[in-house]
């Protein structure tokens, strides 16, 4: 078996409020941000929120793992290490929840590991 990590071209991400599985291998994205930007407003309140990426282009086993990064350059959020076995020509989704009530302004970045090579994306918190 060829063994290869997915690429960042050709994959795909996004910021909703949640993801669920369902059957027959389907998923119901609930809330999803138009871009990469969050806009927090006075008296609303987003009660979760899923950074998601659809990646492409891998094949074989490998380590996965997600981390956060707060605009302070602090790490918040590191997602334990999973093995999964990626299938050429299938995409692998990815996601990670953030607690979305302790957010603060400015750029989050999210690292999205396969075998320790990293999918970078970026996300901005601002207030309306």
């Amino acid at each position: 078996m060829n063994k290869s990590s997915p690429k960042s071209d050709g994959s795909s991400f996004l910021l909703c409020e949640d993801v669920r599985e369902e059957v027959n291998n389907k998923l119901s994205i609930i809330g999803v941000f138009s871009n990469d930007d969050i806009v927090l407003q006075k008296d609303i309140l987003i009660p979760s929120l899923m950074a998601v990426l659809f990646a492409r282009g891998g094949e074989g086993p490998c380590e996965t793992r997600v981390s956060l990064t707060d605009p302070k350059g602090q790490t918040v959020i590191e997602s334990p290490k999973q093995t999964v076995v990626l299938e050429k020509n299938k995409v692998h989704l990815a996601a990670i929840r953030v607690l979305a009530p302790h957010l603060m302004v400015g750029q989050y970045t999210i690292k999205f590991f396969f075998d320790d090579v990293p999918i970078q994306r970026t996300f901005e918190v601002k207030t309306a």
